[in-house]
């Protein structure tokens, strides 16, 4: 009986298959391939976040503006009627003192500009028109609003108005007797105060506006 020889490897020489080679790493081309891919996704990555950070601050400064407009309005509500005017609550200037901060961290200053309109005492009238030269209205602003004429001459009249220019308000109704110089009014019967803040942000203007309505209550205690 012949036996087969069988080979023998030599020692310290194990073949090697297909699979084993494929993990053995990457190749520098997979790599340079994939260095721009991860440069890209960084890169859109922290853009996200920049965006993200900037689009938060605006929201906060919004919100802080908000804040300020509608805390000057609930000191108006509660003061006595004959002290909200323009002499006592004036504006807020970036050169104020104190100044007025957004963000106390930041530094960051706003502007409040705070008009108290719709009141006053007539100059002169008509049956149909009352006349303040002191008003600085933009034309037909009050077109559907009431006028009240709530003390002197007049008092206690109320008609609608169909139209204004910059100093004179016209009605529907005729007012007898019509408003002369001791005549005082208020459309709506109060005073219409509007708040308006305004700041920076990267360049950018941005503003924050409430209108309402004063109501005389009467003596505050």
């Amino acid at each position: 009986m012949i036996r087969k020889k069988v080979p023998i490897p030599r020692r310290g020489r194990i073949p090697r298959s297909a699979t084993d080679r494929s993990t053995g790493g990457f190749s520098l081309l997979e790599i340079m391939i994939t260095l721009p891919i991860l440069a890209i996704c960084s890169l859109a990555l922290v853009s996200v976040t920049v965006f993200a950070s900037r689009l938060s601050r605006i929201v906060c400064n919004q919100v802080a503006a908000k804040n300020i407009a509608q805390s000057y309005f609930e000191r108006m509500a509660i003061d006595d009627f004959s002290h909200v005017t323009s002499a006592n609550y004036p504006s807020v200037t970036l050169t104020s003192s104190p100044p007025l901060y957004l963000d106390h961290v930041r530094k960051s200053k706003c502007t409040v500009d705070i008009l108290i309109t719709g009141y006053g005492t007539a100059n002169s009238g008509s049956a149909n028109s009352l006349v303040d030269n002191t008003a600085n209205w933009t034309p037909n602003e009050w077109v559907g609003n009431m006028l009240l004429l709530t003390h002197g001459t007049g008092r206690g009249q109320r008609a609608r108005i169909i139209g204004n220019t910059v100093n004179t308000l016209t009605v529907d109704t005729a007012l007898n007797p019509p408003p002369a110089s001791d005549t005082q009014y208020a459309i709506n019967g109060g005073k219409t105060v509007r708040i308006t803040t305004r700041w920076s942000y990267l360049g950018k203007e941005y503003r924050a506006r409430i209108e309402s309505l004063v109501i005389d209550w009467g003596p505050r205690r």
